[in-house]
């Protein structure tokens, strides 16, 4: 009989056992693993190409806490990006920024409003790249 079962083991293969597992597990831990796994806004191209200018060009002569509102008729996604602090860092322009963004019906329902702070600096050649690390420099 164990060499039956040893023959029954190696046919079968991985992704079926897998299947089959998954169709045991109980359907309401399979459901909350699925809202719990998109939960953020899924930004378009579009929306970056709006949140960027906002960031990079309109907050250029804006004092700190100016909050910008955006919408994007395109994925019907729409937010506010708040300028928190403006600074220099290691000689560069950085901009630590507040985004909120607020899923459109074209998201899937589990998708939630989201709010997450970032820092942003210009660098030498005039493109802005995402730098956590960045701290004000010091004053002399």
């Amino acid at each position: 009989m164990s060499g039956g079962f040893r023959f029954l083991a190696r046919a079968v293969p991985f992704e079926a056992i897998a299947a089959g597992l998954l169709l045991l597990w109980p359907v309401d831990a399979l459901a909350q693993f699925s809202r719990s796994s998109h939960t953020t806004v899924q930004l378009t191209s579009s929306d970056r190409v709006i949140i960027r200018k906002i960031v990079r060009e309109d907050f250029t002569d804006k004092p700190n806490g100016t909050t910008i509102a955006w919408s994007n008729p395109e994925s019907t996604n729409s937010g506010t990006v708040t300028l928190l602090d403006r600074f220099s860092s290691k000689g560069r322009d950085c901009r630590r920024v507040r985004y909120d963004t607020k899923p459109g019906p074209k998201q899937p329902a589990s998708v939630r409003a989201s709010s997450y702070v970032l820092t942003s600096c210009r660098l030498a050649d005039g493109t802005w790249k995402l730098d956590s690390q960045a701290r004000p420099d010091k004053s002399p």
